[in-house]
């Protein structure tokens, strides 16, 4: 029989729960006294990252002092050491590195093939096999009524397959709040699981803009990076006169690595109405759709640390227009190259925790999601959760009578 390291792991993190101590960042832009979002903040002995919410807060869990690395590609990379903060809520302010406008950078190669190239070489150079462990959140909305939340600690496996990846997926924890109607809700998704990984860690967004057919449709242009010398940025806009559901890309990448650090992909609102077609029922009519991935290198370690994917559509049923709202977070909470054993019989096959039944040991949204709630997003949650039952309460109170 193999050895269950994995279920090991599980039961002794559990363990150092009672033993943990957590602080809050407040990270703010220097000159503009702004939160700043998407902070990554790692610690240097766990592998462990948290990443600030859209108000710039980030709460840190930690069993003994730790140096934590401070990184965002717009400001100074830093290190900070956790026994220097003492404040119920510590701010910590970030220098902005831009002193110039960024230049264009002209090459002998077509930008496309730059691009290519770059995929290429950061396929090669993501470190596999490897484990992450990650939190995935996601909100659910339609015609502006919160509907479905769900959340989960998730392995995911990474090896080699060929010329792709295969991913083993296992389930720590999860929870699931609201009600998929299987009728009404059956065009609803967030997260394919199953091809997640593989999408990110072959760059399959990239796809549609790495074919030799669309490269007089897009305007290629690389820019210097002023936040950071080692970094330019590739944008990858459709050209006006083109027509078509076709959308704006940022790749940042380290010039010098040759490998790609963030994505960023959007349709323009403009260009989303102008392909609108409710003459076809069963469409999808997207009004608003991007996402982002950013990809942490330290030494050898080159992995997937954040992704935020949004995506808002009109379909129409029987006459009626429905406005579906779904917005995805992912945090790698924890990464190494270590690799688990696990009974095959403990893969998750699924597409979507959406139909798990909920498995709740700790409240781990608020102790390993490294992706702390806004107020927004604990209303939102709040909305969906039943009201606390006073069953108890009574019968409490007939045994004291009893008595």
């Amino acid at each position: 029989m193999r050895k269950l390291f994995f279920l090991f792991f599980l039961f002794y993190s559990l363990h150092c729960f009672s033993q943990t101590k957590e602080i809050i960042i407040l990270f703010v832009d220097a000159d503009t006294q702004l939160p700043v979002e998407e902070v990554t903040v790692t610690s240097l002995r766990t592998k462990e990252n948290f990443v600030s919410n859209v108000d710039g807060i980030v709460k840190v869990v930690f069993e003994r002092s730790v140096y934590l690395e401070i990184n965002h590609s717009s400001y100074k990379k830093f290190i900070l050491k956790t026994i220097t903060l003492k404040d119920e809520v510590n701010t910590v302010y970030l220098e902005s590195t831009v002193n110039k406008l960024p230049e264009i950078i002209l090459t002998k190669n077509h930008p496309q093939d730059i691009l290519q190239s770059l995929v290429d070489n950061s396929k090669a150079k993501l470190s596999i096999p490897s484990n992450l462990r990650i939190y995935i959140r996601e909100f659910f909305k339609k015609n502006d009524a919160n509907i479905l939340y769900n959340d989960g600690l998730v392995n995911f496996q990474i090896e080699r397959n060929k010329s792709t990846v295969k991913t083993d997926i296992l389930i720590e924890q999860n929870r699931v709040l609201g009600i998929l109607d299987e009728k009404s809700d059956n065009d609803i998704y967030g997260y394919n699981l199953n091809d997640l990984m593989e999408n990110y860690y072959q760059f399959k967004y990239l796809d549609e803009i790495l074919t030799s057919r669309v490269k007089d449709k897009y305007n290629f242009q690389i820019n210097s990076y002023p936040e950071n010398e080692n970094y330019y940025r590739l944008t990858v806009s459709p050209l006006e006169e083109e027509k078509g559901f076709l959308f704006n890309f940022s790749i940042l990448y380290d010039h010098n690595k040759r490998i790609i650090i963030e994505i960023n992909n959007f349709i323009s609102p403009e260009r989303a109405q102008e392909n609108t077609n409710f003459s076809v029922s069963s469409r999808k009519n997207i009004y608003k759709s991007g996402f982002k991935t950013t990809y942490r290198v330290k030494g050898n370690d080159y992995y997937l640390v954040y992704a935020k994917e949004e995506i808002g559509y009109l379909s129409k049923k029987k006459e009626e227009i429905i406005k579906t709202e779904i917005r995805n977070y992912f945090v790698t909470s924890k990464f190494t190259t270590r690799l688990f054993t696990y009974d095959p019989k403990d893969v998750f096959k699924d597409k979507t925790l959406l139909n798990r039944q909920n498995t709740i040991l700790t409240d781990f949204w608020n102790i390993e999601s490294g992706l702390l709630l806004t107020q927004d997003e604990q209303d939102f949650i709040d909305s969906l959760s039943p009201p606390p039952s006073t069953e108890v309460e009574e019968i409490e109170v007939e045994e004291i009578k009893e008595d």
